[in-house]
Order: structure tokens, then C-alpha cells, then sequence
């Protein structure tokens, strides 16, 4: 089902506009870590397909619930709260590229907002680096 994927495309289309200078902003995760600051979007999944009414012929409508991750690692060396809060700055982004998405660019799509998100702060011998998840809930309705 095309709905989340187009979600997921518009979502990175508002990011790429959006993230500060310096941020490397990707699809999909790189491998590389030799950037201070990355954000990419990771899994997709379509979580809950339910049927939305009774119609005749071969398509029905469905409402249509899925998820898109996005991630983000920030790499402050020896500052641990400047790694943090930069996580939390990138956090932001998403929230704002969530709100920029032109509803009407993606066939079906009702509803797109961040649903929840984690951060995780460390410090190594490399330096300080925190690590964003942001779940972003996708909702829409198609006629499949």
C-alpha cells in the first residue's frame, strides 16, 4: 500500500527544507558516522488496515494506519548536554516537517504527526553522542 511510502517521501521532502545548516539530512540511514549531526528515516510499517464502509465492486475503502521512523544521531565531543539538547533540536524538525506536509501532495493522507520518541545520551572515548528515534504516526484512507 502506497499511502505510507508517499507519507514517508513527503515527510523527507519537508526535512530536506528544514534541518539546520550542517545537519546531513537522508532516506535512509548511510553507515557513515563521521558526521556530527545526521537525521534519516528508517522503517516503515503499515501497522492496522481496517475496513471503512461497505461499497460495490472490487474496492473498498480503508482506513489505513502505519508508522515512519525517523532517526537522528548528534556527536558533541566531551559535551554530553550539547549532544542532548541537539537531539532534542532535531526532535523539533521532525515535528515541524510532520506540520509542513501538504496534506492534499499525498493521495489519501488524513494525518501525520510524531507519536512518541527516544533519546539516548553517551559518553565514550570518541566523545559525546545522543541517538533520536522518533515514531511518526501516518493516517490515512484508501479504496483498495
Amino acid at each position: 500500500m502506497p499511502l505510507i511510502f508517499d507519507a514517508k517521501v513527503a515527510l523527507f521532502e519537508a526535512l530536506k527544507g528544514l534541518v539546520p545548516a550542517g545537519v546531513q539530512c537522508t532516506f535512509a540511514e548511510t553507515g557513515q558516522s563521521d558526521r556530527r549531526q545526521q537525521l534519516w528515516l528508517g522503517a516503515t510499517t503499515d501497522e492496522e488496515l481496517e475496513p471503512a464502509g461497505m461499497r460495490a465492486g472490487p474496492r473498498k475503502p480503508t482506513n489505513v494506519t502505519g508508522y515512519v521512523e525517523a532517526h537522528a544521531v548528534v556527536i558533541a565531543p566531551g559535551d554530553p548536554i550539547g549532544a542532548e539538547r541537539g537531539a532534542y533540536v532535531l526532535r523539533d524538525v521532525v515535528a515541524d516537517a510532520c506540520r509542513a506536509v501538504d496534506r492534499a501532495s499525498v493521495a489519501g493522507l488524513l494525518d501525520l504527526r510524531p507519536e512518541s520518541s527516544t533519546v539516548e545520551t553517551a559518553e565514550t572515548t570518541d566523545g559525546a553522542y545522543s541517538a533520536l528515534t522518533v515514531r511518526v504516526r501516518v493516517r490515512g484512507r484508501t479504496t483498495t
